[in-house]
């Protein structure tokens, strides 16, 4: 293997940048000009801690260099990735990166079997220790493998083209949940909550299912306000979509009330990239002083800057218009304008193309919400006792709800063993 130049990186820049990359490039460059390099042994070790600090639940099936390498080039953000990301083709763009590819092949491929004899490390070298490949890693990641792999750098750069298509790159391409708070924070450990686990409320888990489906198609979809009484689920059928649709490009931004002065500049983050964001702020109101409301309604339907084509917001109430209303507001106030005043207050909710109504449910659908928790818990109890018990604890809990549903079985499961 000849030298590696990282200096010919134009796209690729986090991989010249790279510390380990660098470090492991010199030893390898100066055991080009000469076999004794024993002086580099700190260098040499260093790289093995590098790759044991940077481990990461991705894996693949190859060497802990190997994924290292892999997850630098599935992290880059380049215009050769995010125009893969998007679908889109540049000739000029596509030649830049099969002159990087070589290098990067390079950098996959190098022999540490014959540097680690020079450090009598060859038992025990990190750099050619073999990962096992996890699941995520297997459905993913594995596609960078064959990238780096296959015979040809044409057959690289399409496989890294369908690899950016499909799961995107950088930022997005690590995660699918995220908080902003003054900038994108990636969730791997997100809320893994499926439409299987939400028993009940059919219809409304349909229609947002639908909506979705239709945003992912590429179709025109609707801005939705998830409103109803507390612990119905409003929060889990959103979190839901994201295990549904996790493989579809799909990611979720959860924005605090606080920070939807910056929604502008969230949408303007995202909306050149090649997946499809629901930005989700969770329990919503204002109060009747706040003026806030206006700034946010208009960046959903009437300010000069338009929503993405690739972004919906999807938000959570317990109140219907959003906003607290008084009495004094249907009373006299001494607004000239009352009606006026009223409508701007209301006009809100009206700004969501679909509203969806999550109520509480009656006693006998709450407790086919516990029969079902129960047995998809696989908890053995007879239904009688089962259901003598949740009515009780509906009567602790002063009402009805999925979430009171699922906090009695936590409670059943955790008292019966």
């Amino acid at each position: 293997m000849g030298k590696v130049n990282l200096d010919t990186f134009i796209l690729y820049n986090n991989v010249r940048q790279d510390e380990l990359v660098n470090i492991a490039v010199k030893i390898f460059n100066e055991f080009y000009y000469r076999e004794y390099i024993n002086y580099m042994e700190p260098d040499y070790f260093m790289i093995q801690r590098g790759l044991l600090e940077s481990e990461e639940s991705i894996s693949i099936k190859g060497t802990y260099w190997q994924n290292h390498i892999c997850r630098l080039i599935a992290e880059g953000e380049n215009r050769f990735s995010l125009m893969s990301e998007k679908g889109e083709i540049n000739q000029n763009i596509e030649r830049l990166a099969l002159r990087e590819i070589q290098e990067l092949k390079n950098l996959y491929y190098l022999d540490w079997q014959r540097i680690t004899g020079i450090f009598k490390d060859a038992e025990s070298s990190v750099c050619c220790m073999s990962e096992k490949p996890n699941k995520f890693g297997e459905q993913n990641r594995e596609l960078i493998r064959q990238a780096m792999e296959a015979e040809s750098e044409q057959g690289t750069l399409e496989n890294l083209k369908e690899y950016y298509g499909n799961h995107s790159c950088g930022i997005f391409e690590k995660c699918n949940a995220f908080l902003w708070d003054n900038e994108l924070i990636g969730i791997s450990n997100y809320d893994k909550i499926t439409f299987d686990n939400l028993i009940g409320y059919e219809k409304q888990k349909e229609a947002l299912i639908e909506n979705t489906e239709f945003f992912l198609q590429g179709h025109r979809a609707n801005n939705v306000l998830l409103y109803g009484d507390r612990g119905t689920g409003k929060s889990s059928c959103v979190k839901a979509l994201l295990n549904k649709f996790r493989n579809h490009k799909l990611k979720i931004i959860s924005l605090n009330k606080n920070h939807i002065g910056q929604l502008y500049k969230i949408l303007e983050s995202i909306a050149d990239r090649g997946c499809r964001f629901i930005v989700f702020i969770d329990d919503l109101s204002f109060e009747d002083n706040e003026v806030g409301y206006k700034h946010f309604k208009s960046v959903i339907d009437g300010g000069i800057e338009a929503q993405p084509a690739n972004t919906l917001i999807y938000v959570t109430t317990n109140r219907r218009n959003i906003i607290k209303e008084t009495w004094k507001d249907r009373g006299e106030s001494g607004d000239v304008h009352q009606v006026d005043g009223l409508q701007e207050r209301l006009s809100l909710a009206d700004r969501f193309g679909l509203s969806i109504t999550f109520s509480s449910p009656d006693q006998e659908t709450y407790l086919d919400i516990v029969k079902g928790l129960a047995k998809q818990e696989n908890l053995l109890i007879d239904e009688n006792l089962l259901v003598e018990e949740a009515v009780r604890w509906e009567l602790r809990q002063n009402g009805r709800s999925g979430r009171a549903a699922k906090q009695f079985i936590q409670y059943i499961q955790a008292k019966k063993y």
